[in-house]
């Protein structure tokens, strides 16, 4: 058989095995750039979205992930270069793809006096194909959403809800999903991404995912783009994915920390960052040495223990060092923002 020069052969390695999809590319962009007057958007960003996989879009807020999308469904415009989505330009042919696309913004608008279940209704009645209304009655209950309650009634978590079933009920071909768990509680958040699964699974549609999450994105992506400042950094399959899930440690003590020590006591080559703060000792540990770690650390006297994940700005300081400087300046202006 002979492909179409549109069409690829590629293979993802995944936990269970071999992702392999034979497809035409979706989502392609090749020097996109954005700038609103002269404030950076995107900049000669590049990047192929597959059919049938689940793209995760990372990034920290600011990067430019939510341009990006906004340009490939033609609500605004580009500055220069290339994009495409079913290999039509956005710029031209925007209501065309958005037939084809059921999108969740990062902000959604509101009908305030009326209900969850009114508001449904009204919306996909405007899709020219049928959406099974049993199909959003099972959605609600996963989501403990109760669609009867009017949505200035609703938390920003609840109405966040309400645009996950917008974007999953219909059968459409592409899902454009930026930043989908905003606002929800971690059990909430879960039930979300189970949900994205199950619909990819049972449709075969292509999921573009957006989020500055990467404990997030891993668990339903098949490769992830990496952005920053505005362009892609990286794209990674799950298997390299996996290769940034760091964690970062803090370590309590009772009284100011003897470095030279505590180096001897924790296994050199698990961990990064390494930093002792008078009666404290930060560091950063691949997640799958944690168990090593702390093996490590039972002769060591703590009194506390931290384990949580660290930003996506901490993650580049480790895997990007050729720009680690840059890096800390957004830090330092983020802070100063903040």
């Amino acid at each position: 058989m002979v492909l179409a020069s549109s069409e690829k052969e590629k293979t993802y390695l995944v936990d269970s095995g071999i992702f392999h999809a034979m497809s035409e590319v979706v989502i392609r962009c090749q020097d996109l750039t954005k700038y609103y007057g002269k404030s950076r958007g995107i900049e000669k960003l590049n990047l192929e979205v597959l059919a049938g996989e689940v793209f995760g879009f990372l990034g920290p807020n600011g990067a430019g992930k939510t341009t990006t999308i906004r340009t490939l469904l033609g609500l605004i415009h580009k500055t220069s270069g290339e994009a495409s989505v079913f290999g039509l330009d956005p710029d031209q042919d925007s209501l065309r793809i958005r037939e084809r696309v059921a999108y969740l913004p990062g902000e959604l608008g509101e009908f305030k006096d009326k209900t969850g279940r009114r508001i449904l209704k009204y919306l996909f009645g405007l899709y020219d194909t049928t959406v099974h209304w049993a199909r959003v009655e099972e959605m609600a209950t996963a989501l403990r959403l109760d669609l009867d309650r009017k949505m200035n009634n609703l938390s920003r978590g609840n109405k966040q809800k309400i645009g996950v079933i917008l974007a999953l009920a219909p059968d459409v071909e592409l899902l454009i999903l930026d930043e989908p768990t905003s606002g929800l509680d971690p059990l909430i958040t879960q039930d979300v991404y189970r949900l994205i699964n199950e619909k990819q699974a049972e449709s075969g549609c292509t999921v573009f995912l957006s989020s500055h999450m990467l404990g997030e994105v891993e668990k339903v992506a098949h490769r992830v783009g990496i952005i920053r400042n505005g362009s892609i950094a990286e794209v990674a399959t799950l298997q390299k994915l996996k290769g940034l899930a760091l964690k970062r440690v803090e370590l309590l003590f009772d009284s100011p920390v003897d470095e030279a020590v505590l180096r001897t006591q924790i296994p050199a080559d698990i961990v990064a960052e390494f930093s002792i703060d008078d009666s404290r000792a930060h560091f950063l540990v691949n997640r799958n040495d944690l168990r090593a770690l702390l093996e490590g650390l039972r002769e060591v006297h703590f009194t506390d223990l931290y384990i949580t994940s660290p930003d996506l700005e901490d993650i580049f300081l480790k895997y990007y060092h050729g720009d680690s400087a840059s890096v800390q300046e957004e830090k330092r202006i983020k802070s100063e923002v903040s």
